[in-house]
């Protein structure tokens, strides 16, 4: 169906109607690629043979028939070959024609006797008219050869008197050769003929007539948008439409189906559309259409002119729209007809050109990563600076594809291997499991080949230690001293090893005489940082003051910004804060560096402080927290990934499910498989520790026994025997106690507490369990100190065991309102920690059912002055009225006023319930 080429038809009729009268003349058809001139030829032609019939008007007509290609433009005579063949020429001209076939041209024009020949060639053909009508209909004329072009512009000329119709057909766009169509219509004797693209109008017609009225009302606007109008898409589109939904109209909010057909339709239009234009669609394809007019001319080779004329070609054509492709699938075929070379040549070359026009850096490894190499060694160490200023932005996947075909591109070995070490620290930061597999190998190769540097030899024995590879890790420290690693980076790392690797450390390679002792390090830089972190170590170790421990972990995590070689500084920092149970600042510290991990894009140091902020959720109290915090870290960062350290992970979260009367959570995180490597290293000790604390859970005291005795048996043996790390003495003190050893226990606890900073966690479990072993009488001075000593620290669990046992002690001792009162808190605290099993321990009998019943220190009645206070705690450890005046410098009868005041507020009536009542209230604030 011929759609909006009702009037190109009435054209021909005409003509037609002219020949018949004897009159010639010429008609010529242009337009774009796919505009439809084919088959508006065809039926032209067939009007021709219909008319042309006997007893018809132009009964007898002579019908000549050629058709252009890129092939009959190489040819002489090409183009009119089939015509030439039809004719029977005299003898001398065929020789002649012939005889010209070798070089018609001189400097790009015809030669004289070549004109004269296509001349005479013309009126050969125009002899014909005199006997009869003649229609010579040629399609694709812009291809032909000269010799044809110049044969067909001589018939032009002489058509007046000749009773001959010349019909050709021109393709407009690039390369189309505007003389001969000049030509042709010579002195008025021609009419031409503009095929436009179809209106919308006319593809809602189109569209109706191959899939019905309905789908081109509700489709027609769509298909119009993907085409303009170029008949050969419309039809490529509708086969589509076809194909995916068997010609339904289109649903409202169904995309058009738009695939294969279409795609076989844009490189058709490409490849019938001149090679400057198919150059520019493929630079648009690979670059897209933002670059600058004269990049993509440089690229296509064209000067922009030319890149103009082909920019609006293609737009003509319906492939563009400005500069960007109608469809997507438009461009994804053009792209899959170019071949990978092909492709990365492109973006070479325009690397190139941004470089000779001083354009931005990034823009030039914008080309570099998208063809996949470089060509030199100044673009090797220009990929490098970017990746650089990547990991400032944390673009860490930029900085990675930079750093990778940096690498490989690399001619100078030991720039390659310094490229892969930098590579794998930064790929660390989202996968250890992919250093392992990619990159460990090449590089204790080139540390064995002393070719990697020597500051990036500590890291590799890093990674090597992460995966249980303990072997290779006793190997490497051998490249240590080099010659360019420095004494703080040596001294760092042996303390490093001392908290995480203790065996390790003792392997390490005696310092050479040529190394110096290390000097102080810049502050703020991560040498400082972790010098900082050995310092800490030393001192937990060493059994430092805790405060000068949480000072120096202040200044680590104050002083150091996140990064790669500052995580470990900034962790042992985090760690050392819970040793010495200073909570309260170790959960912010570590809060803001979890999130600005994650803001980082980095999830090894997320997980790895996620695993931390699971321990201290736990030692404070947050089982539940402990467990979104372990399983958020494992989300963060699978469990294959995490070597050795997985340790850090499990412990918490077997201890927190085991509180929470959870074993079957527990035991299957104890059924996860282990890392080689794991028990030589702290993460196996915290590991141990927490399935001891199962295995005590579950009635398992011999187990659990056997855990706790390991865990001191590798402290001492690793010279860690630290109170903060794990309290192991006491632990182990429980199950004595469990089989019924009261002595083994009472002594494992009298070692803890000696071992112990006071009020610390580790005294407060120390100080739990000797009154477990003391008689009745004199527990309660040694659990009100345990209470005393969690409170402080934080430890909250703990805190509600002690305060159970503290209530229940009141109560065998006769005192049921003490007994109540601590009972009620142990409740509230085990009910806020979750610990379900120290929940049902509670003995609810012993606490009032309904809250009217509530002592009145818990609805007190003010708070008490300072004055009352400070009278209120002397009076509580035992001082006499004039003691207390004196020490306050106070009379007697002011004592007394305050101490009525404060038994009214209190709810109290007798002097030996201050302490325990003042110690509930500050419980209840926690």
């Amino acid at each position: 169906m011929l759609v909006e080429r009702e009037e190109h038809l009435n054209q021909f009729a005409e003509r037609l109607d002219r020949l018949a009268e004897g009159a010639g003349g010429t008609v010529v058809v242009s337009g774009p690629v796919a505009s439809g001139r084919t088959r508006l030829f065809r039926s032209f032609l067939s009007d021709v043979a219909e008319r042309s019939a006997p007893g018809r008007d132009l009964a007898g007509t002579l019908v000549l028939t050629a058709t252009g290609s890129p092939a009959t433009g190489l040819l002489p005579f090409g183009l009119l070959t089939p015509v030439l063949t039809a004719l029977r020429l005299q003898p001398d001209l065929l020789y002649e024609i012939e005889s010209c076939v070798d070089a018609p041209l001189a400097d790009g024009v015809l030669k004289p006797e070549a004109v004269s020949l296509a001349h005479r060639v013309a009126e050969a053909v125009l002899a014909l008219a005199v006997e009869r009508p003649v229609v010579l209909a040629v399609d694709d004329a812009q291809d032909g050869d000269e010799l044809s072009l110049e044969c067909l512009a001589y018939m032009a000329r002489r058509l007046v008197a000749a009773r001959m119709l010349l019909a050709v057909a021109v393709r407009t766009g690039i390369g189309h050769r505007g003389p001969v169509h000049a030509a042709l219509l010579h002195e008025g004797i021609g009419r031409g003929l503009r095929l436009a693209p179809l209106s919308e109008r006319g593809v809602t017609t189109l569209v109706a007539d191959r899939l019905g009225r309905s789908a081109a009302d509700r489709g027609a606007a769509d298909f119009f948008a993907v085409t303009a109008g170029n008949c050969l898409l419309v039809n490529a589109v509708i086969e589509d439409h076809v194909a995916r939904t068997g010609g339904l109209p289109l649903q409202r909010g169904t995309r058009l189906a738009v695939g294969e057909a279409y795609g076989r339709a844009v490189l058709a239009c490409l490849d019938r559309g001149g090679a400057d234009a198919r150059r520019v669609a493929e630079v648009l394809a690979v670059l897209g259409g933002d670059k600058s007019a004269a990049m993509l001319a440089d690229l296509a080779g064209v000067d922009k002119r030319g890149l103009f004329d082909a920019l609006e070609s293609l737009e003509e054509v319906g492939l563009l729209n400005g500069r960007a492709f109608r469809h997507p699938i438009a461009r994804s075929t053009v792209l899959a007809r170019l071949t990978t070379a092909d492709r990365a040549e492109v973006h070479l070359r325009a690397a190139a050109h941004v470089q000779r026009n001083e354009g931005l850096v990034d823009e030039v490894v914008d080309h570099f990563l998208a063809a996949g190499e470089v060509r030199d060694q100044a673009s090797v160490s220009l990929l490098q600076c970017v990746a650089e200023q990547a990991l400032i932005a944390d673009d860490v996947e930029r900085a990675t594809r930079c750093l990778r075909l940096a690498a490989a591109h690399c001619a100078d070995e030991r720039q390659r291997a310094a490229i892969v070490g930098r590579l794998a620290s930064v790929v660390w930061r989202s996968s250890t499991t992919a250093v392992a597999q990619n990159h460990l190998k090449v590089l204790i190769e080139a540390m064995c080949d002393g070719i990697l540097p020597d500051s990036q030899v500590p890291a590799v024995l890093r990674y090597l230690l992460w995966h249980g590879r303990v072997d290779e890790a006793v190997e490497a420290m051998s490249c240590l001293y080099g010659g360019g690693s420095t004494a703080e980076e040596v001294d760092s790392l042996q303390w490093w090893l001392r908290h995480c690797y203790p065996p390790l450390a003792e392997r390490m390679p005696p310092r050479p005489d040529n190394v110096d002792e290390a000097a102080p390090a810049t502050p703020g830089t991560a040498g400082a940082g972790r010098a900082m972190a050995a310092q800490l170590i030393r001192g937990l170790l060493a059994g430092d003051d805790p405060e000068e421990v949480a000072i120096i972990a202040q200044q680590v995590l104050q002083s150091c910004a996140l990064g790669e070689d500052t995580i470990e500084s900034l962790a042992t920092a985090l760690i050392s804060l819970t040793y010495v149970d200073r909570l309260d600042l170790a959960q912010p510290w570590c809060d803001e560096l979890v999130e600005r991990a994650h803001e980082r894009r980095a999830p090894t140091w997320a997980a790895v402080l996620g695993a931390v902020r699971a321990d201290i959720a736990l030692r404070a109290g947050d089982l539940a927290g402990a467990v979104r915090f372990g399983r958020e870290a494992l989300e963060t960062m699978p469990a294959h990934n995490w070597g050795t350290n997985i340790g850090l992970v499990r412990a918490p979260l077997i201890v927190a499910h085991t509180r929470m009367d959870e074993y079957e959570e527990a035991a299957e995180q104890l059924r996860q498989p282990l890392p080689d490597g794991m028990f030589e290293s702290r993460f196996g000790l915290h590991y141990l520790f927490a399935r001891g604390q199962y295995y005590q859970a579950v009635d398992r005291p011999y187990a659990a026994l056997t855990d706790f005795r390991a865990c001191g048996d590798l402290l001492t043996k690793w010279g860690m025997d630290v109170s903060g790390i794990v309290a192991w003495r006491s632990a182990a003190a429980q199950c004595h106690l469990a089989l019924g050893e009261p002595d083994q226990s009472r002594a494992l606890a009298e070692a803890q507490l000696a071992r112990s900073p006071r009020m610390s966690r580790s005294a407060g479990l120390a100080l739990r369990v000797l009154a477990t072993t003391a008689p009745p009488a004199q527990r309660v001075p040694l659990l009100e100190a345990a209470v005393d000593a969690f409170v402080r620290c934080g430890a909250r669990f703990h805190l509600a065991r002690a305060l159970l046992d503290l209530g229940n002690t009141h109560h065998d001792l006769g005192d049921d309102e003490k007994a109540r009162m601590t009972i009620r808190q142990a409740q509230r605290v085990a009910k806020e920690c979750r610990a379900r099993r120290l929940e049902r321990e509670v003995p609810l009998q012993r606490v009032a059912e309904e809250e009217t019943t509530m002592r009145r220190w818990e609805q007190p009645a003010g708070e008490l002055s300072d004055a009352e206070r400070r009278v209120a705690t002397l009076a509580g450890l035992g001082h006499t009225n004039r003691q207390i005046a004196d020490k306050l410098y106070v009379t007697i009868s002011t004592v007394e006023q305050h101490l009525t005041r404060t038994y009214r507020k209190l709810g109290i009536s007798r002097r030996s319930d201050i302490t325990t009542v003042l110690r509930l209230q500050v419980v209840q604030a926690l």
